[in-house]
């Protein structure tokens, strides 16, 4: 197997694709597997997540950012954690929840009066 950094999902999924392509007679359920395989790694790649979360209904989108656009790519790709190479949808969601400004300002206002009321108590 590969290196110890490399998520166990990973290295199987790598393993699958290497034994059914080495395989001259393929049945169809190889091709299925082979296809899945493919996919499994393919769909954790920010631009497919990225593509994934531009395909949410307009009411999913105004419930997660509020009124702040929707980002681009570029503005995605900068908010994402850096080092990261498989990302989930879940993981996306999380990265555009970030883009809606008024939630985060009204979350910091509760912070600091919770931090004031602490002091004048």
């Amino acid at each position: 197997m590969k290196n110890s950094k490399t998520p166990i999902w990973r290295q199987k999924a790598d393993l699958t694709i290497k034994t059914i392509k080495a395989k001259k007679e393929k049945t169809s359920y190889d091709w299925v597997r082979l296809i899945n395989a493919e996919s499994k790694i393919e769909d954790k790649s920010l631009s497919k997540v990225y593509k994934r979360l531009t395909e949410l209904t307009e009411s999913q989108k105004v419930g997660i950012l509020g009124k702040s656009k929707f980002p681009s790519f570029k503005e995605f790709q900068k908010s994402a954690t850096k080092g990261k190479d498989y990302f989930s949808l879940y993981g996306g969601l999380m990265i555009l929840k970030r883009f809606n400004t008024s939630e985060n300002r009204k979350a910091k206002a509760k912070r600091q009066n919770q931090i004031q009321l602490k002091k004048v108590a």
